[in-house]
């Protein structure tokens, strides 16, 4: 049997955007609603290493 392919941190970032176009709160949890799929641990790590990247960059 074959898994499921897991959610990148490309597929997080996508739904970050769409989570803020629509003025929605960015959260693990909403974040799962808005990819559909996903542990919440993959995404709290996704969302943790683009905040980090985010404070790298300065914005």
């Amino acid at each position: 049997m074959v898994g499921r392919k897991g959610i990148t941190l490309v597929d997080v970032a996508r739904a970050c955007l769409a989570l803020m176009r629509q003025r929605r709160r960015v959260s693990p949890c909403n974040l799962r609603l808005e990819l559909g799929r996903g542990s919440m641990t993959t995404i709290s790590r996704h969302l943790r290493r683009l905040a980090l990247r985010d404070i790298r960059r300065g914005d």
